[in-house]
Protein backbone atom coordinates (compact mmCIF):
# COMPACT_ATOMS: atom_id res chain seq x y z
CA UNK A 1 0.00 0.00 0.00
CA UNK A 2 1.37 3.59 -0.51
CA UNK A 3 0.84 5.67 2.34
CA UNK A 4 1.81 9.19 3.40
CA UNK A 5 3.07 9.55 7.22
CA UNK A 6 3.04 12.66 7.99
CA UNK A 7 5.37 13.92 11.40
CA UNK A 8 7.58 11.30 9.50
CA UNK A 9 10.63 12.75 11.19
CA UNK A 10 8.89 12.11 14.38
CA UNK A 11 9.56 10.00 16.78
CA UNK A 12 6.72 7.69 16.16
CA UNK A 13 7.44 8.76 12.64
CA UNK A 14 10.36 6.76 12.96
CA UNK A 15 9.15 3.26 14.53
CA UNK A 16 6.74 3.38 12.07
CA UNK A 17 9.27 3.22 9.19
CA UNK A 18 11.10 0.81 11.16
CA UNK A 19 8.36 -1.85 10.99
CA UNK A 20 5.91 -0.88 7.98
CA UNK A 21 7.98 -0.91 4.85
CA UNK A 22 9.93 -4.48 5.68
CA UNK A 23 5.83 -5.71 5.31
CA UNK A 24 5.80 -4.62 1.76
CA UNK A 25 4.09 -1.04 2.33
CA UNK A 26 5.94 1.95 0.24
CA UNK A 27 6.07 5.04 2.58
CA UNK A 28 6.24 8.71 1.59
CA UNK A 29 7.86 11.09 4.67
CA UNK A 30 5.91 14.30 5.46
CA UNK A 31 7.81 16.78 8.01
CA UNK A 32 9.12 20.22 8.67
CA UNK A 33 12.43 18.57 8.48
CA UNK A 34 14.47 15.80 6.69
CA UNK A 35 15.39 12.94 9.24
CA UNK A 36 19.25 11.70 9.61
CA UNK A 37 18.28 8.25 7.47
CA UNK A 38 15.51 8.40 4.80
CA UNK A 39 16.29 5.09 3.34
CA UNK A 40 13.20 3.39 4.39
CA UNK A 41 11.02 5.88 2.46
CA UNK A 42 10.31 5.75 -1.01
CA UNK A 43 10.11 9.00 -1.20
CA UNK A 44 10.33 12.18 1.83
CA UNK A 45 9.01 15.49 1.65
CA UNK A 46 9.77 18.54 3.67
CA UNK A 47 6.99 20.56 4.29
CA UNK A 48 3.83 21.54 6.01
CA UNK A 49 0.89 18.90 6.21
CA UNK A 50 -1.21 21.65 5.86
CA UNK A 51 0.15 23.14 2.67
CA UNK A 52 -2.55 22.49 0.32
CA UNK A 53 0.15 22.99 -2.90
CA UNK A 54 2.37 20.30 -1.77
CA UNK A 55 -0.50 17.81 -0.87
CA UNK A 56 -1.83 17.89 -4.37
CA UNK A 57 1.20 17.12 -5.93
CA UNK A 58 2.14 14.03 -3.37
CA UNK A 59 -1.23 12.74 -3.81
CA UNK A 60 -1.39 13.08 -7.80
CA UNK A 61 2.54 11.87 -8.18
CA UNK A 62 2.78 9.43 -5.72
CA UNK A 63 -0.87 7.56 -6.04
CA UNK A 64 -1.44 7.44 -2.29
CA UNK A 65 -3.66 4.94 -0.88
CA UNK A 66 -3.78 5.58 2.61
CA UNK A 67 -2.76 8.34 5.22
CA UNK A 68 -0.90 7.44 8.41
CA UNK A 69 -1.57 11.22 10.22
CA UNK A 70 1.22 10.78 12.99
CA UNK A 71 2.26 14.55 12.98
CA UNK A 72 1.13 17.33 15.65
CA UNK A 73 2.08 18.44 18.93
CA UNK A 74 2.44 15.81 21.89
CA UNK A 75 3.19 18.37 24.52
CA UNK A 76 0.75 19.22 26.78
CA UNK A 77 2.18 22.24 28.50
CA UNK A 78 2.98 23.82 24.98
CA UNK A 79 -0.40 23.90 23.50
CA UNK A 80 -1.40 25.57 26.80
CA UNK A 81 0.91 28.23 26.28
CA UNK A 82 -0.14 28.73 23.01
CA UNK A 83 -3.33 27.30 21.89
CA UNK A 84 -3.54 29.94 18.45
CA UNK A 85 -0.46 28.22 17.53
CA UNK A 86 -1.28 24.47 17.52
CA UNK A 87 -5.16 25.07 16.57
CA UNK A 88 -3.76 26.58 13.70
CA UNK A 89 -1.18 23.82 12.75
CA UNK A 90 -2.44 21.22 13.96
CA UNK A 91 -6.41 21.50 13.48
CA UNK A 92 -6.20 23.42 10.78
CA UNK A 93 -3.71 22.10 8.84
CA UNK A 94 -5.58 18.49 9.34
CA UNK A 95 -8.48 19.90 7.59
CA UNK A 96 -6.50 21.49 4.69
CA UNK A 97 -4.85 18.02 4.81
CA UNK A 98 -8.25 16.37 4.50
CA UNK A 99 -9.85 18.61 1.59
CA UNK A 100 -6.91 18.13 -0.94
CA UNK A 101 -6.87 13.98 0.33
CA UNK A 102 -10.62 13.92 -0.53
CA UNK A 103 -10.10 16.14 -3.72
CA UNK A 104 -7.79 13.49 -5.16
CA UNK A 105 -10.08 10.30 -4.16
CA UNK A 106 -8.02 8.96 -1.22
CA UNK A 107 -10.07 7.83 1.51
CA UNK A 108 -8.68 5.96 3.99
CA UNK A 109 -6.52 7.39 7.22
CA UNK A 110 -5.24 6.19 10.63
CA UNK A 111 -5.25 9.46 13.15
CA UNK A 112 -2.92 9.12 15.96
CA UNK A 113 -4.72 10.89 18.24
CA UNK A 114 -4.58 10.82 22.14
CA UNK A 115 -5.93 9.63 25.57
CA UNK A 116 -6.04 13.36 26.27
CA UNK A 117 -9.24 13.48 24.73
CA UNK A 118 -10.68 11.68 27.73
CA UNK A 119 -9.21 14.20 30.59
CA UNK A 120 -9.09 12.98 34.30
CA UNK A 121 -10.23 9.68 34.97
CA UNK A 122 -10.10 9.60 38.11
CA UNK A 123 -11.24 5.86 39.69
CA UNK A 124 -11.28 3.76 36.48
CA UNK A 125 -10.36 2.77 33.28
CA UNK A 126 -11.67 4.64 30.28
CA UNK A 127 -12.90 2.64 27.10
CA UNK A 128 -14.13 4.06 24.24
CA UNK A 129 -17.56 4.74 25.55
CA UNK A 130 -16.37 7.31 28.35
CA UNK A 131 -17.59 10.76 27.16
CA UNK A 132 -14.19 12.39 26.24
CA UNK A 133 -13.84 15.89 28.57
CA UNK A 134 -10.35 16.70 27.67
CA UNK A 135 -8.97 19.56 29.74
CA UNK A 136 -6.24 21.09 27.73
CA UNK A 137 -6.24 22.35 24.02
CA UNK A 138 -3.78 19.23 23.19
CA UNK A 139 -7.60 17.21 23.87
CA UNK A 140 -9.21 19.37 22.58
CA UNK A 141 -7.41 19.35 19.05
CA UNK A 142 -7.07 15.89 18.71
CA UNK A 143 -11.07 15.32 19.58
CA UNK A 144 -11.68 18.07 17.15
CA UNK A 145 -10.06 16.11 14.68
CA UNK A 146 -11.69 12.67 15.40
CA UNK A 147 -15.12 14.43 15.29
CA UNK A 148 -14.31 15.65 11.55
CA UNK A 149 -12.90 12.32 10.81
CA UNK A 150 -16.44 10.72 11.89
CA UNK A 151 -18.74 13.44 10.19
CA UNK A 152 -16.21 12.88 6.29
CA UNK A 153 -17.12 8.89 6.93
CA UNK A 154 -20.65 9.80 6.78
CA UNK A 155 -20.83 12.62 4.59
CA UNK A 156 -17.69 11.61 2.12
CA UNK A 157 -17.15 7.72 2.58
CA UNK A 158 -14.09 8.28 4.53
CA UNK A 159 -12.69 5.50 6.20
CA UNK A 160 -10.90 6.71 8.91
CA UNK A 161 -9.25 4.66 11.88
CA UNK A 162 -8.85 6.52 15.05
CA UNK A 163 -6.27 5.47 17.95
CA UNK A 164 -6.18 7.39 21.11
CA UNK A 165 -2.61 6.72 22.34
CA UNK A 166 -1.24 6.80 26.11
CA UNK A 167 1.92 8.12 26.62
CA UNK A 168 4.92 6.66 24.41
CA UNK A 169 7.64 5.68 25.86
CA UNK A 170 11.21 3.10 24.79
CA UNK A 171 12.90 2.40 21.90
CA UNK A 172 13.24 -0.33 19.35
CA UNK A 173 17.24 -1.08 19.32
CA UNK A 174 17.31 -0.40 15.27
CA UNK A 175 15.56 3.27 16.06
CA UNK A 176 17.14 5.92 14.42
CA UNK A 177 16.92 8.92 16.02
CA UNK A 178 16.15 9.19 20.38
CA UNK A 179 13.28 12.05 20.86
CA UNK A 180 14.57 14.35 23.65
CA UNK A 181 11.15 16.00 24.53
CA UNK A 182 9.89 18.03 27.08
CA UNK A 183 8.50 15.40 29.07
CA UNK A 184 8.91 13.45 32.42
CA UNK A 185 11.40 11.14 31.15
CA UNK A 186 13.64 13.02 29.42
CA UNK A 187 14.75 15.09 32.94
CA UNK A 188 14.82 11.94 34.54
CA UNK A 189 17.43 10.60 31.70
CA UNK A 190 19.73 13.64 30.79
CA UNK A 191 19.04 15.69 34.04
CA UNK A 192 19.97 15.16 38.07
CA UNK A 193 16.74 16.78 38.89
CA UNK A 194 12.99 16.73 37.96
CA UNK A 195 10.22 18.84 38.56
CA UNK A 196 6.47 17.37 39.28
CA UNK A 197 3.63 19.53 38.89
CA UNK A 198 1.38 18.40 42.03
CA UNK A 199 0.53 18.34 45.75
CA UNK A 200 2.88 14.61 45.90
CA UNK A 201 4.94 12.75 43.40
CA UNK A 202 2.46 10.20 44.44
CA UNK A 203 -0.69 11.45 43.38
CA UNK A 204 0.05 12.07 39.60
CA UNK A 205 -0.37 8.68 37.55
CA UNK A 206 0.11 7.90 34.07
CA UNK A 207 -0.19 5.07 31.12
CA UNK A 208 2.90 4.23 29.48
CA UNK A 209 3.02 2.04 26.12
CA UNK A 210 5.93 1.01 24.33
CA UNK A 211 6.36 2.46 21.07
CA UNK A 212 6.88 -0.66 19.38
CA UNK A 213 3.69 -1.39 20.42
CA UNK A 214 1.82 1.40 19.35
CA UNK A 215 3.22 0.65 15.99
CA UNK A 216 2.42 -2.80 16.05
CA UNK A 217 -1.50 -1.61 16.57
CA UNK A 218 -0.87 0.77 13.77
CA UNK A 219 -0.57 -2.42 11.39
CA UNK A 220 -2.60 -4.77 13.27
CA UNK A 221 -5.73 -1.96 12.22
CA UNK A 222 -4.92 -1.52 8.68
CA UNK A 223 -6.88 -4.69 7.60
CA UNK A 224 -10.05 -2.55 9.37
CA UNK A 225 -10.38 -0.58 6.05
CA UNK A 226 -11.81 -3.49 4.26
CA UNK A 227 -14.61 -3.18 6.62
CA UNK A 228 -18.03 -2.02 5.72
CA UNK A 229 -18.33 0.03 8.81
CA UNK A 230 -15.98 3.53 7.78
CA UNK A 231 -15.56 4.79 11.41
CA UNK A 232 -13.11 3.09 13.80
CA UNK A 233 -12.32 3.76 17.74
CA UNK A 234 -9.56 2.50 19.22
CA UNK A 235 -7.71 3.28 23.14
CA UNK A 236 -4.42 1.81 22.97
CA UNK A 237 -2.26 1.64 26.24
CA UNK A 238 -0.78 -0.49 28.49
CA UNK A 239 -3.85 -0.62 30.68
CA UNK A 240 -1.51 0.17 33.82
CA UNK A 241 -1.14 2.95 35.45
CA UNK A 242 2.37 4.69 37.35
CA UNK A 243 2.69 6.80 39.79
CA UNK A 244 4.86 9.55 39.20
CA UNK A 245 7.42 8.53 42.03
CA UNK A 246 7.27 5.03 40.66
CA UNK A 247 8.08 6.16 36.81
CA UNK A 248 11.49 7.72 39.24
CA UNK A 249 12.19 5.00 40.88
CA UNK A 250 12.64 2.46 38.47
CA UNK A 251 14.38 4.97 36.00
CA UNK A 252 16.76 5.80 39.39
CA UNK A 253 17.36 1.82 39.22
CA UNK A 254 18.28 1.42 35.53
CA UNK A 255 20.42 4.32 35.08
CA UNK A 256 22.21 3.68 38.52
CA UNK A 257 21.99 7.47 39.74
CA UNK A 258 20.23 9.82 42.24
CA UNK A 259 17.25 12.09 40.45
CA UNK A 260 16.42 14.78 42.66
CA UNK A 261 13.05 15.42 43.33
CA UNK A 262 11.55 18.95 43.09
CA UNK A 263 7.40 19.88 44.30
CA UNK A 264 5.53 22.51 42.43
CA UNK A 265 2.60 23.72 41.90
CA UNK A 266 -0.39 22.15 40.14
CA UNK A 267 -0.47 23.31 36.36
CA UNK A 268 -3.78 24.37 34.71
CA UNK A 269 -4.53 21.56 31.97
CA UNK A 270 -2.24 18.77 33.19
CA UNK A 271 -4.16 15.76 33.99
CA UNK A 272 -3.87 14.17 37.23
CA UNK A 273 -4.46 10.44 36.53
CA UNK A 274 -5.35 9.02 33.30
CA UNK A 275 -5.88 4.60 32.86
CA UNK A 276 -7.34 3.90 29.48
CA UNK A 277 -8.49 0.32 28.87
CA UNK A 278 -7.74 -1.20 25.62
CA UNK A 279 -9.91 -4.47 25.61
CA UNK A 280 -11.44 -3.59 22.61
CA UNK A 281 -8.39 -3.40 20.32
CA UNK A 282 -7.39 -6.57 21.64
CA UNK A 283 -10.56 -8.09 20.73
CA UNK A 284 -11.23 -6.51 17.50
CA UNK A 285 -7.30 -6.08 15.93
CA UNK A 286 -6.28 -9.25 17.83
CA UNK A 287 -3.58 -6.78 19.04
CA UNK A 288 -1.46 -7.44 21.97
CA UNK A 289 0.75 -6.23 24.27
CA UNK A 290 4.64 -7.51 23.71
CA UNK A 291 6.58 -4.82 25.93
CA UNK A 292 3.84 -4.38 29.02
CA UNK A 293 6.73 -3.47 31.47
CA UNK A 294 7.89 -0.34 32.57
CA UNK A 295 11.17 -1.38 33.53
CA UNK A 296 11.45 -2.89 30.02
CA UNK A 297 9.93 0.01 28.27
CA UNK A 298 12.63 2.44 30.15
CA UNK A 299 15.46 0.08 29.83
CA UNK A 300 14.89 -0.30 25.98
CA UNK A 301 15.35 3.86 25.91
CA UNK A 302 18.50 3.68 28.22
CA UNK A 303 20.16 0.76 25.87
CA UNK A 304 19.62 2.78 23.03
CA UNK A 305 21.35 5.69 23.96
CA UNK A 306 24.27 4.07 25.70
CA UNK A 307 24.63 2.17 22.77
CA UNK A 308 24.55 5.48 20.49
CA UNK A 309 26.53 7.39 22.86
CA UNK A 310 24.63 9.79 23.88
CA UNK A 311 24.00 8.74 27.96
Amino acid sequence: MNILLTGAAGYIGNHCALKLTPLGHSLFGLDFFRPQNTSLFRKFYVGDHGNMTLNQSIFKEERIECILHASGSSNVMETVKDPLKYYGNDLMGTIFLLRTALENNVKKIIFLSSAQVYGNVSQYSADENTPPYPINPLGKIKLAIEQLLESLAFSHDLHAIVLRISNVIGMDPNGIEFPQNDDLLSYVLFDDSVDIFGDNDTALERDFIHVNDVVNAIIAALPKFSYAQKYFVYNISSGHTHSIKNIIDTARNILHKNVAVNLQKHRAGEIERLAVNSNLARRELDWHLQYPQLEYMIESAVSWLRNHGEL
